[in-house]
């Protein structure tokens, strides 16, 4: 058994099919997340171009048994083990990982290893703790063993919310104020991206493993989701000419999409384009507004997010950390039922 720094084309092939082959009609596993895979193994996007990565992979008898990407980003004082991947019961090929990660942190000046973070938070964060359905877009699913093999870690938990939209909808008043609501600008998309970015940063970028980044990292992350969106899906709140908050949502596409199969962006946008209103579940990917500005417009923001969604039964949010009190609070208070776990594990060397 020894542990292979990943560079030529072949070892980079070995790499990739060991996921693919890992996931194949695992029908809990809907395969989007491979696209935030791509971008960070490939360093596509500016993002990715800033981190420095070593994928890393064991193998016994020439199989692959345990792989994944050490990153350290540029603004982050901890390394991650990402995009982990293995078989069951590979103890011994997961101490070579592990080793390596806490050999990757001193090489670049840093004492803490985070496991369970893809590069960056709005790329999907957590193992997945329990599931009854398959991953929803824009979150992780991983193979529920893999915890275990980092047992000793300190853990970090986090949920996604879900309830009725109906039980939902006499919570969605809005509030008087000054406070205007707009959809976002397609025809600007770009420095649209870049406004969304600063908001992000004023408003969730205090969570926890938030790392700040180039103005157009949002950008490049959602450049392919543009076809799928509408103007509605991202809405900002705004007092005079500045922002003070938004709310994106979307469907949740990935239930038109086949479980434990690999999809493209073609195979995508033609069963959205056949099949989009049998999307029932619509996902809450994040909301964030200025501090002097919370209750009030957080309120107006979903009554006008809720608009759009009469033809959805059921709203998922995106992860929260438990840790986080106050939005725990709102959560629970609003929409009441944890939908699914996830944690994130760290070690300090």
């Amino acid at each position: 058994m020894k542990l292979e720094i990943v560079n030529t084309k072949k070892q980079r092939k070995k790499f990739i099919d060991f996921r693919y082959n890992l996931y194949k009609n695992d029908l809990y596993y809907v395969s989007t997340i491979e696209f935030t895979f791509k971008m960070i193994f490939n360093q596509t996007t500016e993002f990715a171009k800033e981190c420095i990565i070593k994928p890393v992979m064991v193998l016994d008898n020439l199989n692959v048994c345990a792989e994944a990407i050490l990153i350290k980003t540029k603004n982050d004082d901890f390394v991650q083990i990402a995009f982990f991947e293995a078989l069951e019961h590979q103890y011994d090929a997961v101490e070579l990982i592990k080793s390596a990660a806490r050999i990757f942190a001193k090489e670049n000046n840093v004492n803490r290893v985070i496991v369970g973070l893809y590069g960056h938070l709005s790329y999907g964060v957590g193992f997945t703790v329990d599931i009854v359905r398959p991953n929803t877009f824009d979150s992780i699913y991983t193979k529920k063993y893999y915890i275990d093999y980092f047992k000793e870690y300190t853990k970090h938990e986090l949920c996604a919310f879900s309830s009725k939209l109906n039980d939902l909808y006499p919570y969605m008043r809005n509030r008087k104020s000054n406070i205007t609501i707009r959809p976002i600008n397609f025809k600007d998309f770009k420095n649209e991206m870049i406004l969304f970015k600063d908001i992000c940063d004023k408003t969730i970028g205090k969570t926890f493993l938030y790392s700040k980044t180039k103005d157009t990292h949002f950008y490049d992350l959602m450049i392919n989701l543009r076809f799928f969106l509408k103007k509605e899906n991202i809405l900002f709140a705004c007092n005079n000419s500045e922002v003070v908050g938004f709310i994106f949502w979307h469907p949740d596409y990935n239930e038109i999409l086949s479980a434990g199969h690999q999809e493209s962006i073609l195979s995508i946008g033609l069963k959205y384009i056949f099949n989009k209103n049998k999307i029932k579940r619509v996902k809450l990917n994040s909301i964030g507004v200025l501090e002097q500005y919370e209750g009030i417009v957080t309120m107006n923001l979903l009554n006008e997010a809720s608009k759009y969604m009469k033809q959805y039964d059921i709203l998922e949010t995106n992860f929260v950390w438990k840790n986080n009190k106050k939005s725990m609070r709102i959560n629970t208070h609003l929409l009441k039922n944890i939908e699914r776990n996830f944690l994130v594990m760290e070690e300090e060397i």
